[in-house]
């Protein structure tokens, strides 16, 4: 039996690990957090991780959460589109598993606000980022983090599935 695959999309600082983190509290049954940071921390300290240097990232991502869910395990997965590329490969790749695509968004000034408290961010990542991110993608559902808390948030992705 496969398990559920949630993808969190959304510009850095939109709020999507918090979101995970929830998440997986929320729920009764057990979720893995499967997330692009642990990938881009997997490459080398001396080649600068991102989809310049490894273009094929994001498809080695999907294909590990299809293997994940299709042995049985549910996966959260913490994820920034590179608009519709992105987008069509994930969803090609999981189109035969039970999928929830969430939109997680707050304002620009939120996640400007948020880049710069968080200190471990290149500063200007989230405005890269803001437009391109949800270009050309179909979402089942938009959660706002500026306006919602985490826990409200994961309800309402919670209530979503049922």
């Amino acid at each position: 039996m496969n398990g559920n695959v949630i993808i969190l999309n959304g510009a850095s600082s939109a709020g999507k690990t918090t979101l995970s983190r929830c998440l997986q509290s929320t729920f009764s049954e057990v979720y893995l957090v499967c997330s692009l940071d642990a990938f881009w921390n997997m490459t080398p300290y001396d080649i600068p991780a991102g989809s310049k240097n490894f273009p094929n990232m994001k498809l080695a991502l999907a294909k590990s959460v299809k293997a994940l869910a299709e042995t049985g395990h549910n996966v959260i997965v913490d994820i920034v589109f590179c608009g519709e590329k992105t987008y069509r490969e994930m969803t090609s790749e999981l189109s035969q598993l039970n999928l929830t695509l969430v939109k997680v968004e707050c304002s620009l000034e939120e996640l400007e606000k948020r880049e710069l408290a968080r200190g471990n961010r290149k500063v200007g990542l989230a405005s890269s980022q803001y437009e391109s991110v949800h270009r050309g993608v179909l979402y089942d559902l938009t959660v706002n983090t500026e306006k919602y808390s985490p826990e409200q948030c994961a309800q309402a992705i919670l209530d979503s599935m049922d």
